[in-house]
């Protein structure tokens, strides 16, 4: 007798898990992710090293790690994202010079990098 309330209760548990799924779907978004990645354009004679600073597509408040633009070059920030229609902080020196920052606009585009430029 223990046997088959044992088969019963495993049945019961394992139809719960199957079509508990199917009554109650995880809620989908189709809203594209708001933030892009920025290029900083290095428009000096001077080797460029610059971070950001700001808020990611998570709405978190973050930095990313130094970048690297050779003169006249441009570099891309990769795999960091920055929500668009907000400002970061942009910290950044050229050559031996110390480091600076400046407030740089994100504005919303249909693109997945933004262009910044530095002289």
């Amino acid at each position: 007798m223990r046997d088959i309330r044992r088969k019963f209760a495993i049945a019961a548990l394992t139809a719960g898990a199957v079509f508990g799924g199917v009554a109650f779907p995880a809620t989908a978004s189709t809203d594209p992710v708001s933030a892009v990645q920025i290029t900083v354009c290095n428009d000096s004679n001077g080797t460029l090293l610059f971070w950001a600073k700001g808020y990611n597509q998570h709405d978190d408040w973050v930095d990313g790690p130094i970048w690297k633009a050779n003169p006249h070059t441009c570099a891309t920030g990769w795999n960091y994202w920055w929500k668009q229609n907000s400002s970061i902080e942009l910290h950044y020196k050229i050559g031996s010079a110390a480091w600076t920052w400046t407030q740089k606009y994100i504005p919303k585009t249909g693109g997945e990098t933004t262009t910044l430029h530095v002289s």
